[in-house]
């Protein structure tokens, strides 16, 4: 296929006729769940019934992967990762900040090269770079609180519809806000325009997953988020209608991933495989793929998604991306370097910075923890969830508590044989070899990505020295936040300020 540039792109895509031929440019539809944990799909052994039947039937027709990983493990920043093919260490988006130093995004790339864009959904999360502006774009409020099968259809095909008419490819991500909290309860009130999931499930039904205690509390939250799962999948099936109506379906790549994992303890907004691993399906019925295969092999991650996608569309992929395409394992082929994965945190939402950086392969993963001693790690959702733990009088599960609020400055796990990261064997003697090994794979990988954790991670040995680095050499939220994003800022607090005074 010969790439069009962006001069040329207008020429390139004004005849429909042209455009929607057999050769012409693939479309891409990028479709992300919110916060939906791997051990939610059926590839990972989930025992719930018929939990995502539309998924496991796309899957059965094209690739999914066993092995593939978000980088970041929060919404935004695990976007901007999913955007820019740049680990969140080089692109500077550590956390809830848009784009300060300009770099390519993949719908800027496609837009410039004739495509139009589209967005469903988390748009604010889904758009690094403040100066962008989507074709076509629809939030929360207008898709039923993000959790409308039906208005996910009729936006998708309406898309679709339009950028047909207008003879060009399209680029559409389309963001469920599912299974994010709220989860649906049937004991309580809908958001406004929320739909009921086609399945409801039953404290009894869910299998806790190791990392959870098995709390009658935990089951009763687990049966509600698995509600939401199933209407994630609900979500995912009239999309695909949507595709197949309007004829698109032969020549558009459509990738399903998630954006982090479950919003539980040790999972979301951690480095822990239950926070990292996620399912990726993809189908692209007209490009040649290895369709039927669970590629089991080789360790993928959203920081290939951009390359990928560009890869696909022949268009040639920016020299600052640190992801590499994986369209050749797309397509029945074995790719070196893919031994490895490596994930960050830095910022959450709120509260200081709580830096992890993390190496994982199949068998094993190593966690470096520098805020350990500077910071106690808090999210909201985990409050309910840990305070159990800590009154419940099982020894155990108390000191697993505080050592998720406290944590250790190095974690190492079998993951093969303790995927919950249950037991830490970072002192065990018969790993100290393989300790090292990780160690060395994640020193190289923050060498080559200009991580500011590295200084701090070099000093290790010295407990004090990493407290007093963590104070002066960790960049803080306001100074990676473009100008415009602060100015934001600063006008909502204003807003909060004198919604105060009036209420005075």
């Amino acid at each position: 296929m010969k790439k069009c540039t962006s001069l040329l792109a207008a020429g390139c895509f004004a005849a429909s006729g042209l455009v929607w031929a057999e050769s012409a440019p693939v479309n891409v539809m990028l479709i992300t769940a919110d916060d939906l944990g791997y051990e939610a799909y059926s590839l990972f052994d989930n025992e719930l019934p018929n939990l995502t039947p539309n998924m496991d039937r796309f899957a059965r027709k094209g690739v999914q992967f066993a092995n593939a990983h978000v980088n970041h493990s929060i919404c935004m920043p695990s976007r901007s990762v999913m955007a820019t093919g740049m680990y969140s260490s080089s692109s500077g988006m550590m956390g809830f900040m848009n784009m300060k130093e300009k770099n390519p995004t993949v719908m800027s790339v496609l837009a410039d090269n004739g495509y139009r864009t589209g967005v469903l959904g988390k748009v604010t999360h889904s758009t690094p770079d403040l100066d962008f502006s989507w074709d076509y774009s629809y939030d929360a409020d207008d898709l039923g609180s993000g959790r409308s099968p039906e208005l996910y259809y009729q936006r998708t095909k309406t898309f679709i519809k339009e950028s047909k008419k207008a003879g060009q490819p399209f680029y559409l991500m389309v963001n469920s806000h599912d299974p994010h909290r709220v989860f649906h309860d049937p004991e309580d009130e809908r958001l406004d325009g929320e739909e009921i999931p086609s399945q409801l499930y039953q404290p009894d039904q869910v299998t806790v997953p190791s990392y959870l205690p098995d709390y009658p509390e935990v089951r009763l939250d687990l049966s509600h988020y698995y509600n939401s799962v199933r209407r994630l999948d609900d979500t995912f099936g009239r999309v695909m209608e949507a595709l197949e109506e309007t004829g698109q379906t032969e020549n558009t790549l459509v990738m399903f991933v998630s954006d982090n994992g479950s919003p539980f303890p040790f999972a979301k907004a951690n480095t822990y495989l239950a926070s990292t691993r996620t399912p990726l399906l993809v189908q692209w019925p007209g490009g040649n793929l290895k369709n039927g295969k669970t590629d089991v092999e080789h360790m993928v991650s959203t920081v290939d998604l951009m390359p990928t996608i560009l890869d696909a569309a022949g268009i040639d992929v920016p020299g600052n991306v640190d992801g590499t395409s994986f369209l050749p394992v797309l397509r029945g082929e074995k790719q070196e370097g893919r031994g490895y994965i490596f994930a960050q945190i830095d910022y959450k939402i709120g509260g200081p910075a709580t830096p992890m950086r993390a190496v994982q392969s199949k068998h094993y993963g190593y966690i470096f923890n520098p805020f350990t001693g500077f910071s106690e790690f808090r999210v909201g959702y985990d409050r309910e969830t840990i305070d159990l733990m800590m009154e419940s009088g099982d020894k155990k599960q108390v000191e697993r508590a505080e050592m998720f609020r406290k944590r250790v400055l190095e974690e190492f796990y079998d993951l093969e044989n303790d995927p919950g990261n249950v037991n830490n064997l970072i002192d065990h003697p018969d790993y100290q070899d393989i300790i090292k090994e990780y160690r060395s794979e994640l020193e190289s990988w923050m060498q080559g990505t200009e991580d500011p954790v590295l200084d701090i991670f070099q000093a290790r040995k010295n407990p004090e020295k990493v407290l007093k680095m963590m104070e002066t050499h960790y960049p803080s939220r306001q100074s990676l936040m473009p100008e415009a994003q602060l100015e934001a800022n600063r006008a909502r607090q204003r807003e909060a300020r004198a919604r105060r005074r009036q209420q005075n």
